[in-house]
């Protein structure tokens, strides 16, 4: 339950940062408190905990508000909340306080009293109240005098404006003074009302015909609220300083009390306000997050193909060796009586190569000797004749041939999928040579692929070339 409310200026000197200060100096210099240290580092939500205490600190988003809560439950399991907002202003700043008084449970005890949070009452004592239309908000009463008469009809008539109220004492005819210790009223209700004081009972009479007699008067203390709607109190015949006092201060604070605060200046609203603000910009952080993952997706998915596609070139080369290595062993394997085996420098590029490129010359200079009968019955002819019918000719040179014929031979630009067909046949594409390919990495053999279509001969001769250079 709200037991205490108010909102009234500060001057530009008490900063957000000094306020911040205030607080922290008030907590932790409290002995009802449990909190070792605070420290706050501006973030927009902060929370430190105790076994009985709580304190947060929030933020609009704008960072012209700060909202300062303080919970504490005390010896009676009776939960007390301090609320502190700050407001940064054009001209002056606003603080707003309200206190708030709820019971735990249903056996706990409620006192009646209450004091003032001690922030509100160190910022007013260190004069950092500002002006309130043309009086100061502090915690020492007005004088009204023969010179500034004119301020007083005019509160009187409801002529002036003010944020806070103003609590006006007269003086008794009697004794041209009153019971109220106002020095100690204006100490009371610093930050929540104006206490204004006549300085003598002469000003009742002048202000009775100014105001047409609506003015308090002998001994009268009258509250004019911004509402216009106004509370007069007299004091009892036996009534003392202090109980009247007391009466005055209570009927003010439960007045306001019960004032509805604008929403901008209410706890929930800017936490809720701060926590949405959160929400959203996560949310878009998300998004942002989403789309660079998309990005890095693309990245990564074009760097494994690249990387697919030159493991794919370098395991057929593989593939290629591991034939001839295959080879090479099954001949070693039949160095017996009547085979014959040739030494050879040379790497074998594909399965059978070298022997299909033997048998062929083989097969050149028989069917050269096919046509005279004196040569074929030579002993060379006889030698030739067993060995082709004894050797298989293996045949990779003429897949190799036709699958050259086929992409070389095109009118058109070669396609990325040909060049990668090229590279599966053994043929390597160099760093900053992208349109020249050499066969299984020999700088001899190299064939170079055209940057802009040609005519059909230019790219048949180009064919021929290749294949020539290449394949036996």
């Amino acid at each position: 339950m709200i037991i205490f409310s108010t909102k009234f200026y500060v001057n530009k000197e008490l900063t957000m940062e000094k306020f911040i200060e205030l607080a922290f100096d008030w907590v932790n210099g409290s002995p009802h408190y449990g909190f070792n240290s605070i420290c706050w580092n501006g973030e927009p939500l902060y929370e430190i905990e105790t076994e009985k205490q709580k304190l947060s600190i929030v933020q609009s988003i704008d960072k012209k508000i700060l909202a300062l809560r303080l919970e504490n439950r005390d010896d009676e399991n009776v939960i007390w909340t301090n609320d502190f907002v700050y407001e940064e202003g054009d001209i002056n700043n606003i603080i707003l306080v309200r206190l708030a008084r709820d019971a735990a449970d249903k056996e706990s005890y409620v006192s009646r009293k209450f004091n003032r949070p001690r922030l509100m009452k160190t910022i007013l004592k260190l004069g950092y109240g500002a002006m309130d239309n043309d009086l100061p908000i502090s915690d020492k009463p007005f004088l009204i005098k023969e010179d500034n008469l004119e301020k007083a009809e005019k509160i009187i008539s409801g002529k002036t404006k003010y944020l806070l109220p103003v609590v006006y004492v007269t003086k008794k005819f009697i004794d041209n003074n009153t019971i109220l210790d106002t020095n100690e009223l204006a100490k009371d209700l610093a930050g929540t009302a104006h206490v204004m004081v006549e300085d003598s009972t002469e000003l009742s009479s002048k202000l009775k015909e100014k105001t047409d007699g609506i003015n308090p008067f002998n001994g009268a203390v009258h509250i004019y609220y911004t509402d216009k709607v106004g509370s007069r109190f007299i004091p009892d015949e036996f009534e003392n300083g202090n109980s009247f006092r007391a009466k005055i201060v209570n009927s003010l604070c439960r007045r306001l009390a019960q004032v509805k605060v604008e929403d901008k200046y209410t706890w929930g609203t800017i936490r809720y306000q701060n926590l949405l603000a959160q929400y959203r910009q996560n949310q878009q952080q998300n998004s942002e997050l989403e789309n660079a993952c998309e990005e890095i997706l693309k990245i990564k998915e074009n760097e494994h193909a690249q990387i697919v596609e030159e493991m794919e070139a370098e395991l057929n080369e593989l593939r290629s060796k591991v034939q001839n290595y295959e080879y090479a062993f099954q001949n070693k394997r039949r160095e017996q009586h009547g085979n014959i085996v040739f030494e050879c420098d040379e790497t074998e590029f594909y399965d059978g190569e070298i022997k299909d490129m033997i048998m062929r010359l083989l097969q050149n200079e028989k069917s050269q000797m096919d046509t005279d009968p004196n040569q074929v019955g030579w002993r060379k002819y006889h030698v030739l004749k067993a060995l082709l019918e004894s050797n298989e000719i293996i045949g990779k040179g003429e897949e190799l041939e036709r699958e050259l014929k086929n992409i070389l031979s095109q009118v058109d630009r070669i396609s990325s999928k040909d060049k990668k067909r090229l590279i599966e046949l053994g043929f390597i594409s160099r760093e900053n040579k992208h349109n020249k390919l050499y066969f299984h990495g020999d700088d001899r053999y190299m064939i170079t692929l055209g940057k802009t279509p040609g005519d059909s001969r230019a790219a048949a001769n180009a064919a021929s070339i290749a294949i020539n250079t290449i394949v036996c």
